[in-house]
């Protein structure tokens, strides 16, 4: 189904004549994060998952173009680990942003959201860890999905995740073994951040104000997946007909 990751050494001998390590992002025992630097200010984040892995979700993400899906560059396999090199999406995330934020402006960044998603779903990659310091505004304003350590395949046949994972307070309730994630999982995400980045708490403190906002929270926000919005593409239509009337 794919092509087959290209040989580790022969990728690092070109990378290493060009590219030095500037900073460690990530260092956990399942995988690392490095950030690589060359002498003219470019840079690129190099991710080492070690074996045992699944990262037939990498493969999938290296074949899609979004502007608001960070890139995958190359994969490449050594004897104990996979290494991944990939964007580096240089900007402030929206845990760096002050909240309270226009209504306005809180949706316009969610749609953004919402059109990586819907290239993330077409695919059948649930991120499934949403968050604020996961959404990426970069220096031409652009808005990035990252960080994909969580996401999996939805596989229609299986009845629920294989593993729990996703950050509490941002997590649909079917992460926690009730269902298996799907695209209306993350919908469930994102809507926790639009409430967040307008109201500054999360909707279980404080709800935004917004009639129109709210309705579609509200939706979003259903613990059972069938009462929300079926997709992406469907949010961000509801969003922004509820844009005309935002302050």
């Amino acid at each position: 189904m794919f092509d087959a990751c290209v040989d580790y050494k022969e990728l690092e001998d070109i990378i290493s004549d060009r590219f030095t390590v500037t900073n460690y992002l990530v260092k956990k025992s399942s995988h690392e994060k490095v950030l690589l630097s060359d002498d003219e200010g470019h840079q690129l984040v190099r991710t080492t998952i070690f074996k045992p892995a699944d990262i037939e979700v990498y493969k999938i993400l290296q074949n899609i173009n979004s502007e608001n899906v960070c890139s995958i560059y190359e994969i490449a396999e050594a004897d104990d680990a996979y290494i991944i090199y990939e964007e580096f999406c240089e900007g402030v995330t929206l845990e760096d942003l002050d909240h309270n934020m226009g209504e306005r402006e809180a949706v316009d960044i969610v749609m953004n959201i919402c059109k990586g998603l819907y290239a993330l779903h077409q695919c059948s990659i649930v991120h499934r860890d949403l968050k604020p310091e996961n959404i990426i505004i970069t220096d031409d304003n652009t808005i990035k999905i990252i960080d994909f350590d969580s996401a999996r395949l939805y596989k229609k046949s299986n009845d629920g995740d294989t593993t729990v994972l996703g950050t509490i307070g941002y997590a649909a309730p079917e992460q926690f073994g009730f269902l298996q994630s799907d695209n209306r999982t993350d919908l469930y995400s994102l809507c926790v951040i639009l409430n967040m980045l307008i109201t500054g708490v999360h909707p279980s403190v404080k709800m935004c104000e917004n009639k129109h906002i709210k309705k579609i929270l509200q939706k979003c926000l259903s613990i059972n997946p069938s009462e929300r919005y079926n997709d992406a593409n469907e949010l961000n239509t509801a969003l922004a007909k509820a844009r005309r009337w935002c302050k």
